[in-house]
């Protein structure tokens, strides 16, 4: 395990799943991470629209399977306001998504639900740092 202490990055957590949400969330909160989670699309497009001008979202954590708009869609629409933000697709199905092939084309990376603490502290580590 990386003794190294992580930076701390501002997280936008979106998952429908109030069980999910609450337990990534505080395995975030507790590695030193802000996280602002939300339960679906529409909240935390607006969350990461309004945090453009401010204090913008270091990586954004997205459900698959969602109602209304999907991950798929969120990851666009977030690739659109700022390409550079990363965006990490978590879903039942990421092993076999990414064996296959079908990683969507505006998410950097798909971790299996529910990601191990480690793997998703590691990811988010090292998909920004090259953040300031």
């Amino acid at each position: 395990m990386n003794s190294t202490p992580r930076r701390t990055v501002i997280v936008l957590l979106i998952d429908d799943d109030p069980s999910l949400l609450q337990a990534l969330g505080a395995v975030l909160k507790e590695a030193g991470h802000e996280v602002v989670a939300v339960d679906n699309a529409e909240s935390g497009l607006t969350a990461f629209e309004n945090s453009l001008d401010s204090r913008p979202f270091d990586i954004v954590l997205t459900d698959l399977g969602m109602p209304g708009l999907d991950g798929r869609g969120v990851a666009l629409r977030i690739k659109a306001m700022s390409p550079e933000t990363p965006v990490v697709m978590i879903t039942g199905w990421g092993r076999r998504m990414e064996e296959d092939g079908e990683k969507p084309p505006h998410v950097d990376l798909l971790l299996s639900k529910p990601p191990q603490r480690a793997v998703l502290l590691d990811t988010i580590e090292t998909l920004t740092s090259g953040k300031p």
